[in-house]
C-alpha cells in the first residue's frame, strides 16, 4: 500500500478511536435527547426512541476512514469539500429517516468524524502532493509544458506512466552536422548547436510534444506520452507542419551568423513502445524505447538523399491522410527484403497547400506512379510539370534522376527490390 493510502487509514483510525471514547465518556448524550425531542416536535414518531449503539459505533467508524480515504486520493479541493459536505448531509437525513422506525440516531458525531478526517486527510495530502510535484518537476523540467506537466501532476497515478502504448515519434536532425562542426570554431559551434536546439525544443514542447532525448546534432520527441492521448499522430503531423517554415527561418539566421546554411530534416513514425522510467540512479528518465523510435531515427536520415524536409511513416500516414498534404517517396524494405511501408513527404495541414503548389504535388505523385510502372518518359514530363519557377525542389531532382537512370538500364536484370523501393539499413 502507498504512503498516502497508509496515512489516511491512520488518520481514520486517530480521528475515530477519540469519537468512541467520547460516545463512552456519554458526551453525545445530551445531544442525542435533543434531536430526540426534536424528532418528537418535527415528526410523528415513536413516544421513547432507543439508541442502537452498534448501528451509531460503526458509522462513525465507517465515515471517519471513508472521509481520509476520499479526501486523501482527490486532487481538486472543491470537489473534496463537496464531499464533506454532502456526506454531512446524508448522516442528518439519516437520524430522520431512522426515528420513523424508532431509532436515535444523533448526527453530530458522525458530521464530526467526516470533517475532521477530512480536514486532517487534506492537509496531509498538500504534504505529499508538494514533495510528488517537486520529485515530477526533476523528472519532467523542461520535457513537458506548464500546462501538460500541471495534467499529469493532477492525475495522480504514477503507475500508468509505466507499459506498453501507442504513441508518435517525431525525430529531428541536423543533416549537415559535420559540415557545420568543422566550418565553425569550437565556441560559435557551442552557440548554434544550442541556439538550433532551444529553438526546436521549445516550439515542439510548447505544442503539446514530451521531449524523450537531446544532443548536438538530433533530437527526439514523442506525442500521446506520458499524458495518453488518441490523435497524437494528428497532433505530431500538425505540430511538424508548423515547425516546416520555422525551420526555414532558423536556417536562415544560422547562416547569417556562421556563414554556413544548416539542412533540418524532420521525421515522423507511428508505432508501439515501452514507455517508462529508464536508466538508472540519476540518470533516469521517463521515455519510451522501442523499434518505432529506431525506425523514426532512420526515417530522419532519408532527408539528407531525397532533399525533403519532413517524411511519415505508412502508418502515421494512414492516421493522418485527411487532415494533411502529403506526396509520395518511395517504399521501404528491411534487409531482410520485407515490405515496411511507404513513405511520404509532409507539405502542409489540410486545405492549406497554395494552388500553385498543389498543381505540383498532383504532378509529381502522377510522375511517382508513372516511374512505378516504368514509364519513364512520361514520368519525366510529369517532374517536369511538378517544378515551380524559382523555387529548387531536390525530390523532383531526385525523382528526375532515377527516371533518367532508369532510362539508360532497360533490360538489365531485376534486382530482389524493386526499382521503386529503398533498403533501409541501421
Amino acid at each position: 500500500m502507498n504512503r498516502p493510502r497508509t496515512s489516511a487509514l491512520l488518520i481514520g483510525a486517530l480521528v475515530c478511536i477519540p469519537i468512541l471514547l467520547m460516545h463512552r465518556q456519554g458526551l453525545f448524550a445530551d445531544v442525542a435527547k435533543w434531536f430526540a425531542a426534536l424528532d418528537a416536535r418535527m415528526l410523528i414518531v415513536p413516544a421513547t426512541l432507543q439508541p442502537l449503539i452498534p448501528l451509531q459505533y460503526g458509522y462513525d467508524v465507517l465515515l471517519a476512514f471513508l472521509s481520509a480515504l476520499v479526501c486523501m486520493d482527490m486532487i481538486s479541493q472543491w470537489r473534496r469539500f463537496a464531499f464533506l459536505m454532502a456526506a454531512t448531509f446524508l448522516t442528518a437525513t439519516l437520524s430522520f429517516l431512522l426515528a420513523f422506525a424508532g431509532i436515535l440516531f444523533e448526527p453530530v458525531s458522525g458530521s464530526l468524524a467526516i470533517w475532521l478526517a477530512g480536514i486532517a486527510s487534506i492537509a496531509v495530502s498538500g504534504l505529499y502532493h508538494g514533495e510528488r510535484t517537486e520529485i515530477m518537476r526533476t523528472l519532467f523540467a523542461g520535457r513537458l509544458s506548464e500546462s501538460a506537466f500541471n495534467e499529469l501532476v493532477a492525475q495522480n497515478q504514477p503507475a500508468a506512466l509505466t507499459g506498453r502504448r501507442e504513441l508518435t515519434v517525431l525525430c529531428f536532425r541536423v543533416l549537415n552536422h559535420m559540415d557545420l562542426a568543422r566550418e565553425t570554431d569550437g565556441l560559435m559551434f557551442e552557440q548554434i548547436s544550442a541556439r538550433m536546439q532551444r529553438s526546436v525544443s521549445e516550439f515542439i514542447v510548447g505544442r503539446g510534444a514530451y521531449l524523450d532525448d537531446a544532443d548536438a546534432q538530433s533530437l527526439q520527441a514523442v506525442f500521446g506520452f506520458p499524458l495518453a492521448d488518441e490523435r497524437h499522430a494528428l497532433q505530431a503531423s500538425r505540430v511538424a507542419a508548423a515547425l516546416r517554415p520555422h525551420l526555414s527561418a532558423l536556417a536562415s539566421e544560422i547562416e547569417q551568423q556562421c556563414g554556413t546554411k544548416p539542412r533540418f530534416g524532420l521525421a515522423l513514425a507511428t508505432g508501439q513502445a515501452m514507455c517508462g522510467l529508464l536508466g538508472m540512479e540519476e540518470f533516469q528518465s521517463f521515455s519510451a524505447s522501442g523499434e518505432v523510435c529506431d525506425f523514426a531515427d532512420r526515417l530522419c536520415g532519408l532527408n539528407a538523399l531525397y532533399g525533403s524536409r519532413v517524411l511519415l511513416s505508412a502508418k502515421t500516414f494512414s492516421k493522418v491522410k485527411d487532415d494533411i498534404e502529403v506526396r509520395p517517396m518511395e517504399m521501404l524494405y528491411s534487409p531482410s527484403g520485407q515490405p515496411l511501408g511507404e513513405v511520404y513527404e509532409l507539405l502542409a495541414e489540410k486545405g492549406t497547400l497554395p494552388e500553385a503548389d498543389a498543381r505540383a504535388r498532383d504532378a509529381f505523385w502522377q510522375g511517382v506512379v508513372q516511374y512505378r510502372q516504368g514509364d519513364n518518359d512520361k514520368a519525366l514530363k510529369s517532374f517536369q510539370d511538378a517544378r515551380i519557377d524559382g523555387r529548387e525542389d531536390a525530390p523532383v531532382r531526385y525523382f528526375t534522376d532515377l527516371s533518367t537512370a532508369h532510362l539508360k538500364d532497360k533490360g538489365q536484370p531485376a534486382d530482389s527490390i524493386p526499382k521503386h523501393g529503398r533498403l533501409l539499413t541501421a
